[in-house]
């Protein structure tokens, strides 16, 4: 009679658990469904990144603590962030070197645009790094089809964000967060290597 050999048990995958980040910023309209766009197309290949964007309004440092209550409160209910970035733009903002100092020695990244966030979505549409008034941008943005009165364009082109992260390192060099860079600049390339897991 033979002898039965024991099956090899197949391993199952092992399971990898998506990365928490957690974006707070200043826009109420335009950077939320940016982000969740943004997500939303990096998921179809593959990123596994849960991103929970809260919209706060003007006011850098109010972005800064509301991104550090909602750290605060996620550690108490044991579900941490694994990272947690503020979105704001330089505009005319007399806090924002307050808000770049609480960042720093609260361990959040801060990621500042100038003049505003609309210089990067530019930067999806055309290869630019020309300077513009708030008006010329917002008007740019309407004649690019990328926002209009603040909602991002269904449409918008999110499969050029590395061609747009190509443009803001060549506009500003320094790139970092927890800084304003020149105008034109954004470091909004910082989130994009976060959510690719970079």
């Amino acid at each position: 009679m033979a002898t039965r050999r024991p099956r090899a048990r197949t391993r199952r995958p092992t399971r990898r658990f998506a990365r928490r980040i957690l974006v707070v910023t200043e826009g109420k309209l335009t950077e939320p469904q940016y982000v969740e766009g943004l997500n939303r197309h990096l998921r179809t290949s593959g990123t596994t990144t849960v991103v929970k964007t809260v919209p706060v309004g003007k006011d850098p440092v109010r972005v800064v603590r509301k991104c550090i209550d909602l750290r605060d409160q996620a550690n108490i209910a044991d579900k941490p962030y694994d990272v947690c970035v503020c979105l704001v733009d330089v505009d005319d903002h007399e806090t924002l070197s307050t808000a770049c100092r609480v960042a720093d020695r609260e361990s959040v990244v801060l990621l500042v645009s100038n003049l505003k966030f609309e210089v990067w979505l530019r930067w999806h549409a055309e290869d630019a790094c020309s300077a513009m008034s708030s008006t010329q941008l917002d008007e740019a943005m309407a004649k690019l089809g990328l926002v209009t009165k603040k909602v991002l364009s269904p449409t918008f082109p999110f499969d050029s964000v590395h061609r747009a992260c190509e443009i803001a390192r060549r506009a500003d060099p320094h790139l970092r967060a927890g800084r304003a860079g020149p105008d034109p600049s954004s470091a909004l390339p910082i989130l994009i290597d976060l959510m690719l897991g970079r």
